[in-house]
């Protein structure tokens, strides 16, 4: 016997009230079927609709037919709706997000055609409507009146009420009732035997009087149509299920479980936590050295390229020095990383061109070598400064020469940091917690869960992306146990992502919808149901070309002769449109705020004018949501700000040209810096923007 099903849920819609709760109910039910029944992922699709997708009446009818005629005689197939009902005169319909009042006929799903398709001879059906909650109200349109249009001679037919009564949500269950005490008397059942719906009713029952009784509400769940024999819905697996106990009169929650899994809050100063991983802090170089000693830290040059840099540094050519050495240096770091795999980078950076992650800028190479632990912050403070030297120094109409000093700035970090390790003596403390993800149910090792709280903020964000790539990477068990992870992990540390890693999540959920990958559909589906991250969803994939062109400006702009090419790839991010997508709004102001705010060298004076364009296209909202939950994340705009000098004043023009003093910010410290800023006082400008900086890459 197979158990096959198909569950719709509903909550936001173009001509009706908007609901809650409707996502959770079907994910809670899918949940209980999967881990305490007889049902697989694989055959219970989830689908949960909106406004932008183009789920219609024809296509739940088309995949509930295939359903039933792919079963066999003894297999069963149930349909869940959670969602608007209404009833217009003798027809009962199930409400879509683009249902249309004025043609409900068409663009709902018809109570009478869905029992047609269900009413079959092949096999057992069953259909549990719980339509639907809105807030603590009754449901708008007198829902429950469709229940009378209910076939008796359909299969069986589960509803959440009575004819003239209402269904309920209970906000501190975040759950609709009925659906709730379904999962819950599901999950009681007796183990091993298989699980009937009348009896199933008869739980559910009891449960919401008790409820009703100490909320003032009447609601009966109706159970229509012809039973024969002992047909089950399920049969309960044999695991055993710590019960939730609702105390009415407190209005919370207590979970009675057999293990007690604690997770400390982020801000808990008093907890020290080890890290995940460890970064390499470079090898042991003397403060004071020549060339000659430093090189011979050396594990990576051979002889020639040794004696060719030694030679070009005594001669006082240390361009050719610096040059030679930066580029055998980065080109090894670059593949340290990509030995990660390809698809794991792309994750990490955010696009999704092969070509500009097989040929990774230094500056994103510097970036992930940090954030997974091959060096650590001061390594990349010192490998970001010899970049910036080198490729200035490479520009075509720089005169000057490149004095010793800053050579050794280039040289002594390529050595500490990348040459003065052998390949094979690298010891990578990531890869372990990387190997962790695929093997080990974090659920039972509440000491990373608490690590992870309490870790730096790149820590979580290495971590989701780890995940993201893991979820496309493994199969069978070790696609479990990732899955599990990532569900779990989402939901410790969601509170404390930032908005863009947020999109992040909800751009490769479109991504693998637009693909139609039902397995990571369906994980990425149960992890942002879990956190009602579904608001991060963009509603296409414009976004990921604004993400593209801004990470390509700042390529070019760390790049050499990058005040010659950063105007046209900051007229090409300005022609992409007069409105900036959300999720893509981070990059691209970031990227144009580094053109404007430029380098120590100066900045590109072509750029500056399309650059200006960019920002003058923001909206307050755009501003408020980039300069309070963006700005404090937005590692490079930062560090260019805390340099302070001339960055620090373009800054503070940026700041009162367009008037971001006048804009409310929730957080107290944003309020301060913008005020600093605004009145031009670079000193404490710089300060704010200092300690934000050392906040996020731990210094402090």
């Amino acid at each position: 016997m197979k158990r096959y099903g198909l569950m719709l849920s509903c909550e936001e819609y173009k001509e009706y009230d908007d609901i809650c709760y409707c996502h959770s109910d079907a994910l809670l039910l899918q949940e209980t079927l999967v881990n305490y029944c007889d049902y697989g992922y694989s055959n219970l699709e989830l689908i949960p609709a909106y406004i932008d997708d183009d789920t219609t009446p024809e296509q739940i009818y088309k995949k509930l037919s295939l359903l039933i005629d792919n079963a066999d005689s003894d297999d069963t197939v149930m349909f869940y709706f959670a969602g608007h009902g209404m009833k217009i005169e003798s027809e009962g319909f199930l409400i879509l997000p683009n249902t249309k009042k004025s043609d409900i006929a068409k663009t709902a799903i018809e109570l009478k055609k869905l029992n047609e398709i269900m009413l079959n001879k092949k096999c057992n059906c069953f259909i549990i409507l719980d339509a639907c909650h809105s807030g603590l109200s009754p449901r708008g349109e007198q829902i429950s009146l469709f229940v009378e249009t209910l076939s008796d001679k359909s299969c069986v037919t589960l509803a959440s009420c009575s004819e003239n009564e209402c269904s309920y949500p209970d906000e501190n269950l975040e759950q609709g009732v009925f659906t709730y005490y379904l999962a819950e008397a599901i999950k009681g059942s007796p183990l091993e035997q298989t699980i009937l719906l009348d009896k199933l009713k008869v739980q559910i029952c009891e449960n919401l009087e008790e409820w009703c009784s100490q909320n003032y509400k009447k609601q009966t769940p109706t159970l229509v149509g012809t039973i024969v024999g002992n047909t089950s819905i399920a049969t309960r697996n044999s695991k055993p299920y710590e019960y939730a106990i609702i105390s009415y009169e407190k209005k919370e929650v207590t979970t009675v479980e057999n293990t007690h899994l604690e997770i400390t809050p982020s801000n808990n100063s008093d907890i020290v936590s080890p890290a995940l991983w460890q970064s390499n802090s470079g090898i042991e170089l003397p403060k004071v050295a020549t060339l000659d000693v430093i090189l011979n830290y050396n594990y990576q040059l051979k002889t020639r390229e040794l004696s060719a840099i030694s030679q070009n540094y005594n001669a006082g050519f240390f361009e050719m020095a610096s040059e030679s050495i930066w580029n055998r240096s980065i080109a090894i770091l670059r593949n340290r990383v990509l030995a990660l795999g390809l698809q794991f980078v792309s994750e990490m950076v955010g696009i999704d061109n092969l070509d500009y992650i097989q040929n990774l800028p230094a500056f994103e190479v510097i970036n992930l070598a940090m954030e997974l632990g091959f060096i650590n912050a001061t390594g990349k403070m010192r490998l970001t400064h010899a970049n910036e030297i080198v490729q200035h120094y490479l520009e075509r109409d720089v005169m000057e020469e490149m004095p010793q000093n800053e050579s050794d700035s280039v040289i002594r970090p390529c050595i500490q940091y990348i040459l003065g390790y052998e390949d094979s003596n690298i010891q990578i403390e990531y890869t372990d917690f990387r190997t962790s993800l695929k093997v080990e149910d974090f659920s039972g090792n509440p000491t990373k869960l608490e690590s992870l709280n309490a870790s730096p903020y790149f820590y979580k964000k290495t971590t989701i992306r780890t995940l993201v790539n893991l979820l496309s990477s493994t199969e069978g068990a070790e696609f479990e146990t990732v899955e599990s992870n990532f569900i779990l992990i989402i939901r410790t540390i969601w509170k404390d992502l930032t908005s863009d890693d947020k999109y992040f999540l909800g751009l490769t959920f479109s991504k693998h919808k637009n693909d139609g990958n039902t397995k990571l559909i369906s994980a990425f589906t149960k992890a942002l149901m879990s956190v009602r991250g579904f608001d991060y969803v963009p509603e296409n994939l414009r976004s990921l070309t604004f993400i593209e062109a801004a990470k390509n400006l700042k390529s070019i702009h760390y790049a050499m002769n990058n005040f010659y090419n950063e105007p046209s790839a900051v007229k090409e991010l300005n022609r992409m449109g007069t409105k900036i997508p959300k999720p893509a709004i981070k990059e691209c102001i970031s990227a144009t705020l580094m053109v404007l705010l430029g380098n120590a060298y100066g900045r590109s004076f072509e750029a500056i004018e399309p650059a200006e364009d960019i920002l003058q296209k923001l909206s307050q909202s755009d501003w408020i949501y980039y300069v309070e939950q963006c700005l404090p994340h937005d590692e490079e705009v930062l560090q260019k700000i805390s340099s302070g000098g001339a960055r620090v004043e373009r800054w503070c023009n940026i700041v009162k040209e367009f008037d971001l003093k006048s804009f409310e910010y929730q957080n107290s410290k944003i309020q301060e810096f913008i005020k600093f800023s605004a009145n031009l006082d670079k000193n404490n400008a710089k300060s704010c923007a200092n300690s934000f900086y050392k906040k996020l890459i731990n210094l402090n």
